[in-house]
């Protein structure tokens, strides 16, 4: 049994200690904080009208996700000879190139020169603030959003020409239900390694039903390792440690699972911000079930009432300890038991409220 819930363990481990490291390219004003920001559905990059990356530092950090900032190169301060090397790119998972017009000649030379070096990198090619464009085409040229999208991905094509990338996705911050965002976030993941590609789609938000059902895998996971961790609690042996310890560990997967679905308050927030979706009402409704959801799942004195109704195994749990071998066994298998109940109805109660705020977002 110590065997089989040290699997369990080592997996937990494995998944909290893994890190996704996305360099984001692009020219001042093309959106890359923007983006950043709608990938993971909080605000974790600084937005500003002037260049706001001007040094190579410390990345955006989301739980598992960094985020690499970096300006375009063939400056003074970044020359095209230096750049791959000065910037970390050889140690990324993923390069995102951001264009909000058309791609030049020094981005091309750089998932060029990218793909010749570190040809395991993928490269995604993205041209942001799409919505502006299609506003714009509609009220100068009379265009429909299809044939304006249609347009800016030819025209995209023949610009970017042979250059070795995975894709070109146009995505807008204000609507990340709509145009390529999705498509974006897949084919990152499809590119990574099992766990990484499991921690990656715990951490972006949500935005399509196929990545809640991702979402929904990737947390059973989670409450099946930690309730195994709740089980190994009871095979040791210390006398008033194991509810204490379960408490904890209940509170670290309900904060693990609030994540995956984007129900904290900074995910809450960052809502809010985006003012011109279609469904406000709904969406509000959706964000006072997700605040209702932090209240009874979030705090440790929340989950203790939770934990009333284990009482009777609870009780049992402390005094069959002291029962050679089958007091441990039983000890085990009612932490196990409590742990996955709870983990159980945090997911179901997260996955509907999660659901509520994707459709307030669909146009």
């Amino acid at each position: 049994m110590r065997e089989y819930l040290e699997k369990f363990k080592e997996e937990l481990e494995n998944f909290k200690k893994t890190k996704v490291k996305c360099r984001i390219i692009g020219r001042s004003g093309t959106g890359k904080s923007s983006l950043i920001n709608a990938i993971v559905g909080e605000k974790i990059a600084d937005v500003g009208v002037t260049e706001t990356t001007m040094e190579v530092g410390q990345p955006y950090e989301n739980r598992g996700l960094l985020f690499y900032d970096l300006p375009g190169c063939s400056t003074e301060k970044f020359p095209r000879e230096t750049y791959i090397e000065k910037m970390g790119i050889k140690d990324s998972d993923c390069v995102i190139i951001v264009t909000s017009d058309r791609f030049y000649e020094d981005d091309l030379f750089l998932i060029t020169e990218i793909a010749k070096i570190q040809p395991s990198i993928a490269i995604y090619a993205v041209r942001t603030k799409i919505d502006y464009s299609v506003q714009r085409n509609r009220k100068d040229k009379g265009e429909d959003e299809e044939t304006t999208l249609r347009k800016i991905y030819e025209e995209l094509r023949d610009n970017i020409q042979d250059a070795p990338v995975k894709g070109i996705y146009l995505t807008s911050a204000d609507y990340p239900t709509a145009y390529d965002l999705d498509k974006l976030l897949n084919d990152i993941s499809s590119n990574l390694s099992e766990i990484k590609k499991e921690r990656f789609i715990a951490d972006v938000t949500i935005t399509s039903e196929k990545v809640i059902k991702e979402k929904r895998k990737i947390a059973e996971k989670l409450v099946s390792r930690y309730a195994a961790l709740a089980a190994a609690n009871g095979l040791n042996p210390i006398p008033g440690l194991d509810v204490s310890v379960d408490i904890g560990l209940i509170l670290k997967m309900s904060n693990d699972i609030t994540a995956i679905y984007g129900l904290n308050k900074e995910d809450q927030d960052y809502y809010k911000g985006l003012v011109d979706l279609p469904n406000q009402v709904q969406l509000k409704a959706a964000l006072s079930k997700a605040a209702q959801y932090l209240a009874k799942y979030g705090a440790k004195e929340a989950i203790m009432i939770l934990l009333k109704r284990f009482a009777a195994s609870v009780a049992t749990k402390s005094l069959s300890k002291w029962v050679p071998l089958v007091g441990q066994a039983i000890a085990a298998g009612i932490g196990f038991k409590m742990t996955s109940s709870l983990g159980e109805d945090m997911i179901e109660e997260g996955e509907k409220t999660a659901i509520e705020i994707f459709e307030s977002f669909k146009q």
